[in-house]
């Protein structure tokens, strides 16, 4: 793999590619990374092409500013919250589709600092903007060029989620960002999350995961997987979920409402105007995940990336703190990892269910008789390989770019485990990937990991479904 580098030392360090332990040229990309490394050839130009110039400051108020000296400024009571307040949003005056959904600070290379925007736009061609920066006087304004770069995995269509870098250069760190065309209409504003003043300090021996789920859709209302999913991932671990709501049904929509109001989940509405899977993939995903991944840096040490018929399960460990203990014992290079991949097993729903499970329990409701991780106990034997359908947890601090299956981009230095099928997979249940019933017809093995921790996840499902029945008048 040919590995671009600039001259210029202001860009190097920026990204890393990603090392993977496994591959037969890792001895030589393990030394490469150890060199500073630069950004893709024409990000770097453009960004060189900033930096050289005059900065530019608008005035708030004047002839070409955002503002007519009638309106209002922009609000300057800024929410804090990292989980809520953001929408997609457009980008007046552009000459097709651009829409942009949060804005994060990035400080993670000491040499340039920049507000990375989540936006989506054109995959080839898009248009280049400018971004406003807000601060709480609401007097001070500066408008600064921006560099657009495509998340990687746009599958070719119209559309792709998109990074837009705000290059701060000498200016402070902003409250919020406006992304403009070039007519300079203001029509969105977007909170600076990650802001140094509003950063949680990781406790340095604390353990956390947070997990992040790809938009729901199709009016996603199914109650019993859901709270399957939820109460599972709680007992491995996890504190917090972090959801997208493109489209919901009702009685989803109210037990998310009392999963809200325990602290556990987060919702953030996902209402982009591109058509799914046709112009762009399935809801504009890669910008759910990168978001999302920005979004809990900072707050949570360890982020699952993950769909909700997916469960990343411990084979040797009672939970995710133990499992990422025993991997760090495993390996001398702990801290230079960025990322776990775990391989992925189907489980395929058309197999029977487990012959202990079919005599149900009188005493439980439905939905414990219904828990497909104790139902489905058959899965096929062959495991995918790493990046086909693998999964991830991340150290969101030290990645740069997230994909679906694999990560694309690391800080410098750090890099990806492998993780051993014995030590712990992927769960994934669903049916034959490719339509029909032949899959069924694969070598299989039995598989009851996932009860060893049935009593609990029973006993979790059940008070947390009778609460639901109560709450959202389910029958």
């Amino acid at each position: 793999m040919t590995i671009e580098t600039v001259t210029d030392k202001r860009y190097s360090s920026f990204y890393v590619d990603e090392l993977d332990d496994n591959d037969v040229r890792a001895d030589s990309r393990r030394q490469a990374v150890e060199k500073e490394i630069g950004l893709p050839p024409q990000v770097s130009r453009e960004l060189e092409k900033i930096l050289s110039e005059d900065k530019y400051s608008g005035d708030l108020f004047g002839p070409n500013s955002l503002f007519s000296a009638s309106s209002p400024p922009p609000d300057t009571a800024f929410n804090s919250s990292i989980f809520t307040g953001d929408t997609w949003q457009n980008v007046a005056g552009a000459k097709d589709k651009f829409f942009v959904f949060s804005a994060f600070y990035d400080d993670r290379n000491p040499k340039i600092a920049y507000i990375r925007v989540i936006a989506a736009t054109l995959t080839r061609n898009s248009e280049q903007v400018k971004c406003k920066l807000w601060y709480n006087n609401p007097h001070k304004a500066v408008l600064v060029k921006a560099v657009n770069k495509p998340i990687r995995e746009n599958w070719n269509l119209k559309y792709s989620a998109y990074f837009v870098f705000c290059i701060l250069g000498d200016h402070e760190v902003p409250d919020a960002v406006s992304v403009v065309a070039k007519n300079k209409t203001h029509s969105n504003h977007l909170i600076v999350h990650n802001h140094p003043r509003t950063r949680r300090l990781l406790e340095a021996n604390a353990i956390d995961f947070a997990v992040c789920v790809k938009p729901l859709h199709y009016e996603y209302n199914n109650v019993t997987r859901l709270i399957e999913f939820i109460e599972f991932n709680r007992l491995l671990g996890v504190s917090h979920f972090i959801l997208y709501n493109h489209t919901i049904g009702s009685q989803v929509d109210c037990l998310l409402r009392e999963y809200i109001r325990k602290g556990l989940v987060s919702v953030l509405q996902w209402q982009l105007d591109i058509k799914s899977q046709k112009e762009i993939r399935t809801e504009g995903l890669f910008a759910s995940l990168n978001d999302c991944l920005y979004r809990t840096m900072f707050r949570f040490k360890f982020v699952l990336m993950i769909d909700l018929d997916e469960y990343i399960v411990p084979h040797l460990d009672r939970n995710l703190t133990e499992l990422i203990h025993r991997l760090s014992a495993l390996n001398s290079n702990y801290y230079r990892r960025g990322a776990y991949s775990f391989q992925n097993a189907f489980f395929y729903l058309q197999w029977p269910d487990d012959s202990s499970q079919v005599n149900r329990s009188s005493g439980q409701s439905r939905i414990s008789n219904s828990l497909i991780t104790l139902l489905k106990t058959r899965r096929k034997e062959k495991l995918h390989i790493h990046k086909q359908r693998s999964k991830l947890i991340v150290a969101p601090q030290r990645v740069v770019e997230v994909g679906n299956h694999f990560v694309w981009e690391f800080v410098p230095k750090y890099t990806v485990v492998n993780v051993s099928p014995r030590v712990a997979f992927l769960h994934h249940y669903r049916i034959c990937e490719y339509g029909g019933d032949d899959c069924v017809k694969t070598a299989s093995v039995v598989d009851k990991r996932t009860h060893f921790w049935k009593s609990a996840l029973i006993e979790s499902v059940e008070k947390l479904y009778k609460n639901f029945t109560l709450q959202c008048n389910e029958n």
